[in-house]
């Protein structure tokens, strides 16, 4: 096979995988992992616009990071890669740290030697850049230009498609699922091979006296306690559970495959890593708390009538007192009047 034969055929199966329906990251993963055979280099990264379209976030990435910090992030038109957001044009250089457009960040592990980066659109619109290192200078031709170029074409609309389908189901501000992704999250009743339905827990948390935060401090301090919030909650889950933004300070934990007590352990570990956030206000730091209710979906239980049952768990942990958790019976809720 000739260089030409092989890039052709790294091509036809990216453009294969493309056409399978994917969540976003997979589909990144994809693209980069690609990209890199089609370059020759190790390093290649995506990164994406926020939804301000205001800076770039590392978003994906093949091989190592070229930073200490990988989550480094480069506001709209600052460096290489906000030149090419800002004015949806590519860049190749042969020595980046020397491109009057580079912008330096501390804590860079190896030398930068060749930057090429193209822009993804979707139409006119830039929504992100696919770029590519390498420590040799001058290592990158126009020819590996031409084929990130046209990777980044095939990859546009497939990519603007999934990122519009991630933004219906996940809360702007925390990056959590919100109502419509859990309605997709929320599993049936599995069931294992002996037979038996596997459980399924809900927490349901909100922030104590969070109404208070917000008429004393301000809407923005009360959208950090939030993200705070967001933050903490996804560090004490597994891979399959999920954090939802129910509504205001209110969140969803869906724990599939986890009891009623192994639940409550896990609300709890979250109530107390809560307890030592801090919020920064500069001359004080804010303090959290938040209370929950915890319950196990019952046998044919709709997720409507589950988390009600949790949600009734955490006025009751509300009533006695605030942060506190408690745990809904496992029994149906009675009939209202």
């Amino acid at each position: 096979m000739n260089p030409m034969t092989d890039r052709l055929h790294v091509l036809t199966e990216l453009v294969y995988e493309l056409q399978i329906p994917r969540e976003l990251d997979e589909i990144l993963e994809s693209i980069v992992e690609h990209a890199a055979v089609l370059v020759e280099t190790q390093r290649v990264s995506i990164r994406l616009l926020d939804p301000s379209r205001t800076k770039l976030i590392a978003s994906v990435r093949a091989g190592t990071p070229l930073h200490e910090d990988p989550s480094v992030e480069f506001r709209l038109g600052e460096g290489l890669m906000g030149w090419i957001a800002k004015h949806a044009r590519p860049i190749r250089s042969g020595n980046a740290t020397m491109d009057r457009r580079f912008a330096h960040r501390p804590g860079m592990k190896d030398e930068m030697g060749s930057f090429i980066g193209v822009p993804l659109l979707a139409g006119s619109v830039c929504m992100g850049v696919l770029s590519a290192v390498h420590e040799q200078e001058h290592y990158f031709s126009e020819e590996h230009e031409q084929v990130m170029l046209l990777v980044a074409g095939i990859c546009g609309p497939y990519l603007e498609i999934a990122r519009l389908s991630r933004l219906a189901r996940v809360d702007p501000l925390t990056g959590a699922l919100n109502r419509r992704g859990l309605e997709g999250a929320f599993p049936d009743e599995p069931i294992d091979d002996s037979g038996i339905v596997r459980p399924l827990s809900v927490v349901i948390t909100d922030v104590d006296r969070f109404k208070e935060i917000n008429d004393r401090f301000g809407h923005a301090v009360g959208d950090e306690a939030i993200k705070g919030v967001a933050q903490l909650l996804s560090t004490v889950l597994r891979v399959g559970d999920a954090v939802v933004r129910y509504g205001g300070d209110e969140f969803v934990l869906l724990l599939p495959g986890v009891d009623l007590a192994q639940a409550g352990r896990i609300a709890e570990r979250a109530q107390e890593m809560i307890q030592k956030l801090e919020i920064d206000l500069g001359e004080m730091k804010l303090k959290l708390t938040a209370s929950m209710g915890v319950a196990e979906r019952l046998s044919g239980e709709s997720r409507g009538d589950l988390i009600k049952r949790a949600d009734e768990a955490l006025y009751e942990a509300k009533q006695a007192g605030r942060n506190r958790v408690r745990l809904a019976e496992k029994k149906p809720s009675p009939p209202h009047p």
